[in-house]
């Protein structure tokens, strides 16, 4: 039996098909099952690392000059869990990352310095320290330091999302950088206290507010903890939300 099994199984491959009930129980188990396991990535640690990535290859050269934080459970993958990518990225005064777009979303989370830019299809923004940036999917971007000290930020992107979905891909500005329009963007000025702009709609899922500087958030935070006592288990916390409709600011991340 186990021979004629055999002989049926190598039948039915070159039809290239296969039978469920050999995988089956590894497919669908009782519990979920990953290969993620529980990490943290401290700064003080890793940031002469971060630092020596400046000296050994340029932002232009790299396009983006990051040191990816792998999951020691899926080494190689340039995975920190099952769906998502991130990583540290340095920009040295002077230094242009070359702007591109791709159909993976991205944030940024500035850890370290103050008064690098980034663009977003034309929209130009400087960074602080604790800034909270997001770069919707398939918009263009740059990235520049125009100050006299390293910035360091953290990317995130629902990259392996898009590649489970076979829709990961990207494409090359034709210059260096893009140039900033005139137009004034939506910003929290215009839609931080609780007030929206006669004739502004959502377009789409993802916040049109792209920058949400820490200075805001900390003032935020200061005062809901000036409001009463803390969750039990989540403490002060606040969403970053798409102010049009009270939403995520990216629906993927």
């Amino acid at each position: 039996m186990p021979n004629q099994r055999q002989r049926y199984y190598d039948d039915i491959a070159a039809h290239h098909m296969a039978p469920l009930w050999e995988s089956l129980k590894g497919l669908i188990t009782p519990t979920p099952r990953s290969a993620c396991v529980p990490w943290v990535w401290r700064y003080e640690d890793i940031r002469a690392s971060v630092m020596k990535a400046g000296e050994v290859i340029t932002a232009k050269e790299a396009e983006r000059r990051v040191l990816v934080l792998e999951n020691p459970g899926m080494s190689g993958q340039s995975r920190i869990t099952t769906s998502m990518y991130a990583g540290l990225q340095l920009i040295l005064p002077g230094e242009v990352a070359p702007a591109h777009r791709h159909s993976p979303s991205a944030l940024r989370f500035v850890v370290e310095g103050q008064g690098a830019f980034t663009s977003v299809n034309g929209e130009k923004t400087i960074m602080h320290e604790g800034d909270f940036v997001i770069t919707p999917a398939w918009t263009w971007h740059d990235h520049g330091n125009d100050s006299a000290q390293p910035m360091v930020w953290l990317d995130g992107l629902d990259l392996h999302l898009a590649q489970f979905l076979d829709a990961s891909f990207v494409e090359s500005f034709p210059q260096e950088a893009q140039t900033p329009n005139q137009k004034t963007p939506l910003s929290l000025a215009d839609l931080g206290a609780g007030l929206t702009p006669i004739g502004a709609t959502s377009t789409g899922f993802t916040s049109p507010v792209f920058n949400y500087p820490y200075a805001h958030t900390r003032e935020a935070l200061s005062k809901l903890q000036d409001a009463g006592a803390p969750d039990p288990h989540h403490g002060y916390k606040l969403t970053y939300t798409n102010p049009l409709t009270g939403d995520y600011a990216m629906p993927t991340i």
